[in-house]
């Protein structure tokens, strides 16, 4: 016997969560520190330069974007490795996911991206608030993605008593089999500006509730995540 009780995670899984954090320490201190010296340099530039379409500071926007995405990589990092504590409780799913289409709305008509909400299926559902909202929000900022040139989303529900699946479709670009098939391994992406952790993340937030999540798409005809949440027993 490993003497180890039932539900509590492994050892490993506090080591990783350890390293984590100590990686993203050393990386997060350098760089808020060139963050802090470029708005130094920009704000000294813009007093000797009043041209501010000047190239340089062309070169200051690419470089503090840069230093965004390494932060962002950091903080989905930071997610990843960290397995959610769970506070499950039975939810009303309509103000939850009207919430998040509401949230994203102004950034999806900004990308030419029709939102839609279609709630079939049970009205309530036994989930962590803060963690379904994170999983949903991961797929929705992935099939913006896919869509560069606007599209349609929808955030569907379904389900009976015994379990809840949510959906986010898309009309985007879809994958071709062999992406699909990576397309929870962590730190795999097709795009530069990705992490390749939103997918891997959504399947530990799914999973953690005991559910499962599939993919269904086809190159140019969009993509169908689904996560299905099980009911507790004698709910």
């Amino acid at each position: 016997m490993s003497g180890r009780m039932e539900g509590e995670p492994p050892p490993e899984a506090g080591l990783l969560e350890t390293l984590a954090a100590g990686v993203a320490h050393e990386v997060r201190n350098p760089l808020n520190s060139v963050q802090i010296n470029l708005g130094i340099l920009e704000q000294e530039l813009s007093e000797l330069i009043a041209d501010q379409g000047a190239h340089v500071f062309s070169v200051l926007a690419k470089i503090a974007s840069e230093i965004k995405r390494l932060d962002d990589f950091v903080s989905e990092f930071l997610r990843f490795t960290r397995p959610p504590r769970l506070n499950v409780q039975r939810l009303p799913l309509q103000p939850l996911l009207a919430d998040l289409i509401a949230f994203m709305a102004p950034e999806c008509s900004k990308r030419g991206v029709a939102l839609e909400l279609d709630l079939r299926g049970p009205d309530a559902a036994w989930v962590d608030a803060f963690q379904l909202k994170q999983a949903v929000l991961n797929l929705l900022l992935n099939a913006l993605q896919a869509m560069p040139g606007g599209g349609r989303v929808v955030v569907r529900t379904g389900g009976d008593q015994r379990s809840l699946s949510i959906a986010v479709a898309d009309d985007g670009e879809g994958m071709s089999a062999e992406t699909m098939a990576k397309a929870f391994t962590p730190f795999f992406t097709t795009r530069e500006e990705g992490t390749g952790l939103g997918l891997p993340l959504v399947r530990r937030i799914v999973e953690q509730h005991g559910g499962s999540v599939a993919i269904a798409s086809s190159v140019e005809q969009g993509t169908v995540v689904t996560m299905v949440f099980p009911a507790p027993e004698g709910a």
